[in-house]
């Protein structure tokens, strides 16, 4: 399959209708961005496939300064900062952007991620053995697809918890290029309302950092007692926020 991917993260857009102050105030930006470049930049920085591109999504009112820090870290080939304006707009943004990126890709691939969370460093490359091992009749006749990876990690406090999730906020969709409608065509939850959806078994491939400012998530993995993830979140052990096991 000739395809590009794109991983998508919704940084200070608004993502329902109704406005959120906060997040274009220093409190909730700066909060932000330290998350940020704790756990997902280096997450995504040391995927072991670099085939993609990494489309950030902010309010074009965002105060220069915290653009500047963002167009800072767009020294990172594939970090593409994208400027969005009210809701409605967001999206067409996106698919602008995708076709100015990939404008002779067939297919799309687009990923979910959070601007507080962190993908395992094998992420990229496991989803994409997948779509590589797929043919143009296997899409056939939704031409969609989500792929969603269950198994996933919570880290609160310093502790690793076990955690499994059939439509979680890590999830991929493939679709044909001619009129995307992108990973963020429904929430999460409701991926099953619209496309076939497959669930791939494998390690952990996602963490969820839960913090006090989470809106939405909360507790619900097992401790883990034992278990090396070292070499899927290497960042966690290098940086101190774990203990070498």
């Amino acid at each position: 399959m000739d395809f590009h991917h794109f991983i998508i993260t919704r940084f200070n857009v608004n993502i329902y209708p109704t406005d959120f102050p906060p997040r274009l105030e220093d409190t909730w930006l700066g909060e932000r961005l330290e998350l940020f470049q704790k756990y997902c930049f280096p997450a995504v920085r040391a995927q072991s496939n670099q085939n993609f591109t990494w489309l950030i999504l902010f309010d074009e009112q965002t105060p220069a300064r915290y653009l500047g820090i963002i167009r800072a870290y767009a020294k990172y080939a594939n970090l593409v900062p994208v400027l969005c304006g009210d809701y409605e707009s967001i999206l067409p943004t996106v698919r602008d952007k995708m076709r100015e990126t990939a404008p002779d890709a067939d297919w799309y691939v687009s990923t979910r991620l959070d601007n507080d969370d962190m993908l395992s460093v094998h992420y990229v490359h496991c989803l994409q053995e997948i779509v590589n091992s797929m043919d143009e009749a296997q899409l056939a006749p939704a031409d969609t697809l989500y792929v969603n990876f269950p198994k996933g990690l919570q880290l609160q406090e310093g502790e690793l918890y076990d955690f499994e999730d059939q439509t979680n906020a890590f999830v991929s969709l493939i679709e044909r290029s001619d009129d995307p409608k992108t990973v963020f065509w429904v929430d999460h939850p409701s991926i099953y309302n619209v496309s076939p959806v497959i669930q791939a078994e494998t390690r952990p491939l996602w963490l969820q950092v839960l913090h006090e400012r989470n809106v939405y998530n909360y507790l619900r993995g097992t401790k883990l007692e034992q278990g090396d993830y070292s070499k899927d979140f290497p960042f966690l052990f290098s940086e101190g926020i774990l203990k070498e096991p």
